[in-house]
């Protein structure tokens, strides 16, 4: 019997097909079909379909290959939102069945925690403050005109799964299915011309439009109803930050002027958002005066703003119902907060306090509790800034300011020297004023407020004077001089020398004077950013997760000798090379005692369309954080045993050297890399305002980590994020990495992750990008080992899990991903034509070509 997952699926492709043969002919659609059945056969072993598939797209011209690439990567595209349609089922079978709470969930964290003292717990949720940070990478590779049509599918695929409907019914809406699915077809899948930065921060902007802002407080309504805690929460326990628009890190289209216009377009959609949702509540808030007990305090509110705005008075006459009016008074007061206007609310505490009077009105606890609760925690989540927007700066921009400012820096006979100077420099306000961007971070505190920006986040730190470079340049921008507070500063520790190195910076930090005071006007709190992906680049997926655990483990361990409360800010991406795991199992893997309640993490690329594309899957992805937050917190999990930490260095060690031997220190590497993967092309691809590289060359050293990842995605070698973990495993005591992966979550995570990395690779795939190397290239030799790597590390993962092939303990996870190899293994084949025709100089290549791009995105959905 077909699940429910295969039976959307074979209606979604079925509805193509029909747009397919009204488009484009029945002898095209019939074709598509059979590059898919072809590809199965391919993959199950008949070598014959191979050259089938390759015959088929050798005779075609670039041109006629493109509308192959489009219902490929459409078909991905459906194939994505039946999976998503899945995880909803399950969801909703979950909440059905109230004797089982789904795994990961906030109802399964408490009654793990029922086994904890209820003060224990209790703590635990008033210390809880997750932040989760918009970034703007190049990875999400989805076009928003697209996006809205996927949503529309959606939307029209849930409504065919309800059993009420009939025959008639459901034929009306495949009719609308078919119709969204034509104007998908005839929309262009890739961007014409490279987004600017505005665009992106539209798009961020956009999912708290569609999906978070009315998210957040169902799932804060959630956590308290099931912990039996306060609501609305007087504090929010998730918040929210951004790094569109304020991300200046070798992206030269983010500027000052950039920055500017991202915090006013924060502080314009969260203010209309905020007003939106009161005029909604005055359509429902129709309670006649003498039906509720109307506050003395809110009966003044009434008076003296209908002297101050009576033409509001006049416009809406509502003088019997005062909860309505007051409402009427406050829409009209946000309108005027976003235009500037007289009459507008100062800071959002004014609004609270507004809605406060209201809701003590109501003269109904269940009234109190409902719509305007939910206004409120609204309110003190998202402000009047919506998104705490971080901006990033490279280290060595900021050293370049500084000496600008102080010039003696630039002799300075050692670090010493350096901090001497810049204490002396930050203790003098009257020196001369730093770099524009400084300024429009001060101009942002004072006029939206302390909350529009998160943090300076500064990358590439290799010493403490890194960081009172950039206290200098806040403090002669007149942040947290007088009444203007002041910023936090995020060193981020990126490659694996630099974690080795942060806790010898940090605690420098921590005694310096000027950076003292920082800290104490902070209230003693200290956010660290762990960079996974650089990390990961320089010295594999197992080194660097080990890197960062003990890193971790020593940078709380200074703080807390300081009594300095630090925050980890995670940066990770959505591939195992960058970090990604699901966010649950993740935050369970940190070391003990370093959550604490708070964290911050990012979300990049296409993870935020997967986590935040429908309403109840973005609070189930909210929730699988906030319930691993907590666990986290109150884990009594034991200290990992000297032998474990034993074997665990042994692997990092050893696969560090294996991985750094191809990967930094064998000559025909680059040429692999640049020649068996679509690296050339993604240069191309209009997905991002981001450059690929830090400099003009796309030598290795300068490549970003992230177009690093995406092209070994591309080519499904996933060579990064398993490369030198087999011989590490294969020379270590099995016994005891089995006892490891049962009983240490780090381990067990690391070894889910490299299980999931390996699923996802394909040799058989990856073998046909070797045929764009010559025949006598010498980076073609490099194969037999990147083979022999891939079997040692695919029989260890088997042999600690003791199964017989990948995923096996996660049926549903594997029925998930298997279904979607047969549309992209076809795309594939036709990327490795393309690239050689584009290489060889044929410019009708270049637009299929970006195209497949784009479609194995989709289809490998963690691409970055």
């Amino acid at each position: 019997m077909a699940s429910t997952l295969d039976r959307d699926t074979e209606l979604l492709e079925s509805l193509l097909g029909d747009v397919l043969e009204e488009q484009e002919g029945r002898a095209f659609r019939d074709r598509v079909f059979w590059l898919r059945d072809t590809a199965a056969r391919l993959r199950d072993g008949d070598a014959a379909a191979g050259g089938q598939i390759a015959a088929f797209i050798d005779r075609l011209p670039a041109a006629a290959l493109e509308p192959y690439v489009r219902a490929c990567s459409t078909m991905l595209q459906l194939a994505n939102i039946a999976e998503e349609l899945e995880r909803l089922r399950r969801r909703r079978a979950y909440d059905s069945h109230t004797s089982v709470p789904q795994r990961e969930s906030l109802a399964a964290a408490a009654a793990e925690l029922s086994r904890h003292p209820r003060a224990d717990v209790e703590a635990a949720l008033a210390q809880l403050d997750v932040r989760l940070v918009m970034t703007a990478h190049p990875t999400e590779a989805t076009r928003r005109s697209v996006f809205n049509h996927q949503q529309e599918v959606w939307r029209a695929m849930e409504r065919l799964n309800d059993p009420r409907i009939g025959r008639s019914r459901r034929a009306l809406i495949e009719d609308r299915l078919r119709e969204v699915l034509t104007l998908w077809w005839q929309t262009d899948a890739v961007r014409r011309v490279r987004p600017l930065v505005e665009d992106e921060v539209r798009r961020t902007l956009f999912v708290f439009e569609s999906i978070l802002f009315d998210a957040v407080p169902e799932i804060e309504h959630k956590l308290a109803r099931t912990f039996d805690a306060a609501w609305p929460p007087p504090q929010p326990t998730v918040r929210f930050g951004s790094w569109a628009g304020g991300d200046m890190d070798g992206n030269p289209e983010v500027t000052p002027e950039a920055v500017r216009r991202t915090l006013e377009m924060h502080r314009a959609t969260a203010v209309e958002l905020l007003r939106r949702r009161v005029e909604r509540l005055a359509e429902r808030f129709s309670q006649a005066g003498d039906r509720v007990f109307v506050t003395p305090q809110l009966e003044a509110a009434l008076d003296r703003y209908g002297a101050a705005m009576p033409d509001v008075a006049a416009r809406r006459p509502n003088e019997h119902e005062p909860l309505r009016r007051m409402l009427s008074f406050v829409a009209e007061r946000l309108d005027a907060t976003r235009r500037g206007r007289p009459h507008g609310y100062a800071d959002p505490a004014e609004l609270e306090a507004d809605l406060e009077l209201i809701r003590a009105s109501t003269s109904s606890q269940r009234v109190a509790d409902g719509r305007i609760a939910r206004l409120l925690s609204q309110v003190r989540t998202f402000g009047f800034h919506l998104a705490a927007l971080d901006v990033r700066l490279n280290a060595g921009d900021l050293r370049a300011a500084a000496a600008a400012l102080v010039p003696e820096l630039d002799d300075a006979p050692g670090e010493a020297a350096r901090l001497r100077l810049l204490g002396a420099a930050i203790a003098d306000p009257d020196g001369p004023p730093p770099p524009e961007v400084f300024g429009v971070i001060a101009t942002g505190i004072r006029d939206v407020g302390p909350r529009a920006l998160g943090a300076l986040v500064i990358s590439m730190v290799q010493a403490p004077s890194d960081v009172l470079c950039a206290l200098l340049l806040l403090r002669r921008a007149g942040v947290g001089v007088g009444e203007l507070p002041t910023l936090p500063i995020v060193p981020l520790f990126e490659t694996v020398p630099d974690l080795e190195a942060a806790e010898a910076t940090m605690d420098a930090l921590y005694a310096d004077p000027a950076y003292a005071e920082q800290l104490a006007a902070l209230g003693g709190a200290q956010e660290i950013m762990l960079g996974y992906s650089d990390s990961a680049k320089d010295g594999g997926f197992v080194a660097s997760q080990w890197e960062l655990f003990r890193a971790q483990e020593r940078l709380i361990a200074a703080a807390d000798a300081r009594g300095v409360a630090l925050r980890f800010f995670h940066g990770r991406g959505g591939s195992t090379s960058r970090g990604g795991a699901p966010a649950h199992r993740a935050i369970l893997a940190q070391p003990p005692g370093s959550i604490r309640g708070r964290i911050r993490i990012t979300e990049q690329g296409e993870i935020v369309s997967q986590r935040y594309s429908h309403p109840e899957l973005a609070i189930r992805s909210l929730e699988q954080t906030l319930s691993g937050v907590l666990l986290a917190t109150l884990s009594r999990d034991r200290e990992a045993p000297a032998r474990w930490r034993e074997e665990a260095q042994r692997l990092a060690d050893r696969s560090r050297e294996v991985y750094r031997a191809l990967i930094h220190e064998d000559d025909r590497f680059e040429t692999l890399l640049n020649r068996a993967s679509p690296l050339d092309a993604l240069t191309r691809l209009n997905i991002g305002s981001r450059p690929s590289s830090r400099a003009p060359s796309l030598s290795l050293a300068q490549l970003r980590a992230i177009p690093w990842v995406f092209a070994w995605m591309q080519n499904r070698l996933l060579l990064p994020a398993w490369y030198g973990a087999g011989t590490a495993l294969a020379e270590g005591d099995r016994a005891l990495q089995r006892e490891m992966a049962r009983e240490w979550p780090f381990f067990r995570m690391l070894c889910q992750t490299l299980e999931m990395a390996l699923y996802k690779s394909d040799l058989g795939v990856a073998r046909r990008y070797l045929s764009l190397l010559g025949e006598d290239d010498p980076a073609r030799e490099l194969w037999a080992p990147i083979e022999a790597e891939h079997e040692r590390v695919v029989a260890a993962v088997l042999d600690i899990w003791q199964t017989e092939t990948l995923l096996a303990n996660a049926p549903r996870l594997l029925e998930r991903l298997a279904h979607r190899n047969p549309w992209i293994d076809p795309l594939s084949h036709i990327q490795v034509d393309l690239l050689r025709r584009h290489r060889a100089g044929d410019p009708s290549a270049e637009g299929p070509l970006l195209q497949t791009i784009s479609g194995i995105a989709a289809g490998m959905r963690n691409t970055g």
